[in-house]
C-alpha cells in the first residue's frame, strides 16, 4: 500500500470523478481505459493499492503529524449507546463523546470542533462510494490486461477482490444509513434513488457468493494475509450481510439464519484459521492482524509507514501510559460504567480477558487501562517519551464468526449447536461455559459478543441488529420503538447541495430531518 506513484495516479484519476460535482453520476475519463492504463499486473495491482488507501483514509485516516487527518469512525461505533463516560479529552471530545453515548445525535451535528468534525465525517457516505466506484472500474477493467501480462485466473482474482471490496462498503453504508445508492456498473452515469437496504443486503449476498470462489484460500505472500480477502474473509462478511438482513426482512429471517449455518460448515474447512487462547502474546498477534484468527482488516505498522490518526484507535481514549500517551498520562480519558463491566464480566469469575486485557477493569474512573491494544511504538526519550498505538483495524475475525453462528442456530432452535459454537469462544478465554437455554442463551450469547469483541467497533451496529438497543438492560440509552422504526438507529446523513443538484433523487435520513 506504499506505491506513492500508483495512489496518486488513482486518486486523480478516480476520486475526482466521483466527487460532491459528480457524486453518482460519473462521466468515464479515457485516461481510464484498458489502451491507456490497464496494460500490466503492476498497473492492477497500484489501481487496487489506491481503493485500499481510500478505505484506510475513510476509517483510519493518518497520523496527525502528516496532515491532521483525524477519524474516530472505530472508536464511535463502539461508543455510541454503550455504557461509557468520557471525561478527560481535550476540546469537545468529551462533550461529543458523551453525546454519542447518550444517543444524542442532534447535539453532534449542531456542535462544531475537532472531534464533531470527526463525527460528521462518518455522516458523509461520499468516500464509501469512492470505494465503490473504483471496485467497479477495477472489475471492469481488469479483463483489458493482456494475458500475457496477467493470467485469466489472477483476473478472476481481482474481479473477486473488487466485489469484495464494493459489498464491504455496501455492508457499511446500510449499517450506518439504512437504505443505499445501488450500482456495480463502471462509471455509473445516471441519478438514482437509494435502494431499501434488504435488497442491498440480498444483492450483495448474491454478489459475493458467486466470486467467492475466486479469492485464495491463502495468499503466497505472507504480508497479504488477513488484509486481502480469501474465501475466509468473504465468508464473514456474507455472514454479516445475512445477520444484518435477518434483522430487517423478518417474514423470512430463517433462511439467513440458515446461510449462516452453512457458511459456519465452510469455514471449519478452511484448516489455515484456527481461535488463539487469550495471553498476552497472542493478543498482539491479533491486532497486529496476521494470526490465525484474522480474516480481514485495515493495516497499520509504523515501520512501513503505515501510520493511523491519533484519534482513530481505540486507545487513544482508554488507555495511558505506558499504553498511550506520554509519561505525565496517568489517566485514561474514558471508561465504562462499574456495573455494566461487572455484568459483563462478573468479580472473581474466571476470564483471561479480564487480566489480559484491562487493569482496574470496573474502577469507573481515569485508572482504567485498556490493554487489549497493545501494539505500540514509541518516539522520544526520557520525559518526552511518547507512547502510540500500532495495532491494526480488525474488521472481521474468527471468534467474531463463531458468534455469529451461535446466534444464528439459536434463532434456529439448534440450541446444543449454538453453545458448541459459542463456547469455542469461552474455551479459548478460559471462561466459564455457556450452558443457558431460551432467551436466556440468547442474551448470553449476545453478551459474549460484548465480552470478545470490546473496542473492535461491532457493539453499536449488535445493539442495532438484535434491537436490544430498545432495552435499558443492554444500554444505557435506550430508544423507543416508534423511534427504531423511524430510523433513529442510522446515522445523520450529509447530502451537499452540490450532490443534490447532481441527483435530485438523494434524500437524507428523516428522522435526523
Amino acid at each position: 500500500m506504499k506505491n506513492t506513484k500508483y495512489i496518486i495516479l488513482f486518486a486523480a484519476l478516480v476520486f475526482t470523478t466521483v466527487g460532491c460535482k459528480k457524486f453518482l453520476n460519473v462521466t468515464p475519463i479515457e485516461a481510464q481505459s484498458g489502451n491507456n492504463f490497464w496494460k500490466t499486473r503492476e498497473d492492477v495491482e497500484g489501481f487496487t493499492n489506491g481503493i485500499y488507501a481510500r478505505l484506510k483514509s475513510k476509517v483510519a485516516g493518518t497520523p496527525t503529524f502528516f496532515n491532521e487527518d483525524d477519524r474516530a469512525f472505530f472508536p464511535a461505533l463502539e461508543v455510541r449507546g454503550n455504557n461509557v463516560v468520557a471525561s478527560g479529552i481535550s476540546g469537545d471530545g468529551s462533550t461529543i463523546f458523551n453525546s454519542l453515548a447518550n444517543n444524542n445525535m442532534k447535539a453532534i451535528v449542531a456542535s462544531s470542533g475537532r472531534f464533531s468534525d470527526m463525527m460528521k465525517n462518518i455522516m458523509s457516505w461520499k468516500e464509501w462510494y469512492d470505494v465503490v466506484a473504483a471496485s467497479n472500474i477495477l472489475y471492469f477493467e481488469v479483463d483489458k490486461v493482456p494475458s500475457s501480462s496477467l493470467p485469466d485466473a489472477d483476473k478472476k482474482r481481482y474481479k473477486a477482490e473488487a466485489v469484495f471490496l464494493r459489498n464491504l462498503s455496501y455492508m457499511f453504508i446500510c449499517k450506518l444509513f439504512g437504505d443505499a445508492v445501488y450500482y456495480t456498473d463502471a462509471y455509473h452515469s445516471s441519478p438514482l434513488g437509494r435502494t431499501p437496504q434488504v435488497t442491498v443486503m440480498n444483492r450483495c449476498i448474491a454478489d459475493m457468493t458467486t466470486a467467492k470462489a475466486d479469492l485464495p484460500s491463502a495468499y503466497n505472500d505472507a504480508t497479504s494475509n488477513g488484509f486481502r480477502p480469501t474465501k475466509a474473509s468473504a465468508v464473514a462478511l456474507l455472514m454479516h450481510l445475512n445477520m444484518w438482513a435477518a434483522a430487517w426482512d423478518t417474514d423470512v429471517k430463517t433462511k439467513y439464519y440458515e446461510a449462516v449455518k452453512t457458511l459456519a460448515t465452510e469455514l471449519d474447512t478452511y484448516s489455515n484459521y484456527k481461535i488463539l487462547p487469550i495471553t498476552p502474546a497472542n493478543t498482539l498477534k491479533i491486532f497486529k492482524g496476521r494470526s490465525s484468527e484474522n480474516l480481514f482488516g485495515i493495516l497499520q505498522e509504523f515501520n512501513y509507514g503505515e501510520g493511523f490518526s491519533l484519534t482513530a484507535g481505540y486507545s487513544y481514549y482508554f488507555s495511558h501510559f505506558p499504553y498511550q500517551g506520554n509519561v505525565t498520562k496517568t489517566s485514561s480519558s474514558m471508561y465504562y460504567a462499574s456495573n455494566y463491566m461487572r455484568k459483563l464480566y462478573p468479580p472473581g469469575s474466571p476470564d483471561a480477558r479480564i487480566t489480559t486485557w484491562f487493569e482496574n477493569y470496573d474502577a469507573q474512573s481515569g485508572s482504567f487501562q485498556f490493554k487489549k491494544f497493545a501494539n505500540t511504538y514509541t518516539t522520544g526519550s526520557g520525559n518526552a517519551i511518547s507512547v502510540t498505538s500500532d495495532d491494526s483495524a480488525i474488521i472481521f475475525r474468527l471468534p467474531d464468526c463463531y458468534l455469529l453462528t451461535a446466534e444464528a442456530l439459536a434463532e434456529l432452535g439448534d440450541e446444543s449447536g449454538a453453545r458448541d459454537f459459542a463456547n469455542r469462544v469461552t474455551i479459548a478465554a478460559n471462561a466459564p461455559l455457556i450452558i443457558q437455554d431460551g432467551q436466556d442463551l440468547k442474551d448470553e450469547i449476545y453478551r459474549e459478543r460484548c465480552r470478545e469483541l470490546i473496542g473492535e467497533g461491532q457493539f453499536y451496529f449488535d445493539l442495532v441488529r438484535t434491537k436490544r438497543v430498545i432495552s435499558s438492560d443492554f444500554t444505557g440509552s435506550p430508544m423507543s420503538v416508534a423511534n427504531l422504526n423511524a430510523g433513529a438507529w442510522t446515522w445523520p446523513l450529509t447530502i451537499t447541495a452540490a450532490e443534490r443538484s447532481a441527483n435530485p433523487n438523494l434524500i437524507g435520513n428523516n428522522f435526523w430531518n
